[in-house]
């Protein structure tokens, strides 16, 4: 007993140091966790992943820490690393809905929505007050709309000219045009258009454009028909695009045929479009024509826009070019200036005035007057 009595008190003072100790550890644990999430609500991933992966040292099996590690992965753009990590911890945890959401927002970053929309459909009938679950929910809900076939906007206008000849007495020659755009899905815009030109004998083209926007610019095809042609081309074909460069300057190529009563010609023109300050661009082209009974036959044009972030835009063209019509091949010289108002949140006045000395053939005078309407939920 007297043995026992002196040994008491060692077993005591041993045994103190243990939940103090893991008290400690506990609260060095949450200091770091909370190091780890201030870094990472400071665009600072790298030093959220340095703690994450210190912590995830000592317990390798952690889902929780893994979920952490995952959506900092994420945060930095590292999609594929988010994925493995979630996936891990989905595998140690599968019943935590923590990891399960988390998991679902990735899914979502990675584009891979029908599964996003599985995961949060599980987790919905699991908890359908979930934090954070209705965000996610009315996200996917908006794509699923995008994703769908919308009118984008509808254009008409109209057009007078006066027109002077060398050799006979001026005509005035009127246009009008109607043009309406959809949206199939994010990436993809379908543009018809109907164009009708009076100068006496009348034709009226058919047009039609698909545009497909990629990361860092967009591609297109476009044809045109002219039934019963006069001074028009008979139909085109053509095919193009444009890519950024870089932050100011993108880069573009236009290759178009097309068949006219006296024949065929082919058009390249490559060009370069340079953002010079908050809003104004300046684009340039060279124009490249081949065919038409002429040979070859180069010319350009210099347009310049401002295109502020709200409020009036405007622009100012400056070109001289190998100009095709039925009548054949003649050079063109050209300006232009026109500004757009807008009206309300979806209606634009675009006016615009323009000059052309085409070659002995005419001197032209315009002005036109475009009215523009953007419909609901278009990008």
């Amino acid at each position: 007993m007297r043995q026992l009595a002196r040994s008491l008190p060692a077993l005591l003072v041993a045994a103190v140091p243990l939940p103090i100790a893991a008290q400690d550890a506990a609260a060095t644990r949450t200091a770091q966790l909370d190091a780890a999430g201030e870094a990472r609500e400071a665009g600072d991933f790298a030093t959220a992943r340095r703690i994450l992966l210190a912590l995830l040292a000592a317990t390798p099996d952690d889902p929780d820490l893994l979920r952490r590690l995952a959506m900092i992965e994420a945060g930095a753009g590292n999609l594929a690393q988010a994925q493995a990590r979630i996936d891990r911890a989905a595998a140690l945890a599968p019943g935590d809905l923590d990891v399960a959401l988390a998991r679902a927002y990735i899914l979502y970053w990675r584009g891979e929505f029908a599964a996003a929309q599985d995961a949060v459909d599980t987790i919905g009938v699991r908890d359908p007050d979930y934090p954070e679950l209705a965000a996610l929910r009315d996200n996917l809900a908006r794509h699923a709309r995008a994703d769908g076939v919308r009118l984008r906007s509808l254009a008409v206008s109209g057009s007078v000219s006066d027109i002077a000849f060398a050799n006979r007495a001026g005509q005035t020659w009127t246009g009008q045009s109607v043009a309406i755009a959809v949206d199939a899905g994010r990436a993809n815009t379908l543009t018809f258009g109907l164009e009708r030109e009076d100068r006496g004998p009348v034709d009226t083209q058919l047009s039609g454009r698909f545009d497909h926007r990629i990361g860092n610019g967009l591609l297109y095809v476009a044809a045109t028909a002219v039934p019963s042609a006069d001074f028009r081309e008979e139909w085109s074909l053509a095919a193009g695009g444009e890519i950024a460069a870089t932050d100011r300057v993108a880069a573009s190529i236009d290759l178009r045929y097309a068949e006219y009563v006296t024949g065929s010609i082919v058009a390249l023109q490559p060009g370069l479009r340079f953002d010079l300050w908050r809003g104004l661009a300046v684009t340039g082209r060279a124009i490249n024509l081949f065919g038409g009974g002429e040979g070859y036959r180069l010319g350009g044009y210099l347009r310049l826009d401002y295109h502020p972030s709200n409020g009036p835009s405007a622009f100012a063209i400056g070109a001289s070019y190998p100009d095709v019509e039925a009548d054949g091949v003649r050079q063109l010289r050209s300006a232009a200036v026109g500004l757009t108002l807008p009206l309300a949140d979806r209606v634009a006045l675009t006016a615009a005035t323009s000059y052309d000395d085409r070659e002995n053939s005419y001197r032209r005078l315009s002005g036109t007057i475009a009215l523009t309407y953007r419909f609901g939920g278009a990008r």
